[in-house]
């Protein structure tokens, strides 16, 4: 009888429970991930074109320019880290659900968010060499 025991305690040990959705757990990851990378060039833009024009709204306020234009250059100078905030925390709301769609929203508003100093420098032509 103890035989017997022995025999039922090492089955036990032996079999191992999986997670039925561990191989879907990637999977789900895939549309942040691709979200994430398409971002990364638009924020590292937004970024350079803010550190960019906080040089020039220096040079803008040695010279006693008016106040409306302090405050477009200063909205532009603040404007890139916008973006990697919102992009951060877009990115964070998509990992946190669980539905495709979710996924696939968020991340295409992380992409937004990211682009959104760029294509704003389009549409108004303030970008310059």
């Amino acid at each position: 009888m103890s035989r017997r025991r022995r025999d039922d305690d090492e089955a036990e040990l032996t079999t191992v429970a999986r997670d039925p959705g561990r191989s879907g757990r990637w999977l789900r990851l895939l549309p942040l991930l691709l979200g994430a990378l398409v971002s990364g060039p638009f924020l590292w833009f937004s970024i350079l074109f803010s550190v960019e024009v906080a040089g020039i709204a220096a040079l803008l306020i040695q010279l006693d320019a008016d106040t409306r234009t302090l405050l477009g250059v200063i909205l532009m100078t603040v404007g890139g880290f916008v973006c990697l905030v919102g992009t951060l925390v877009c990115l964070y709301a998509g990992w946190r659900r669980d539905t495709w769609t979710w996924r696939w929203s968020w991340a295409g508003a992380a992409v937004l968010c990211a682009a959104l100093m760029p294509l704003l420098g389009l549409v108004t032509g303030t970008y310059w060499e």
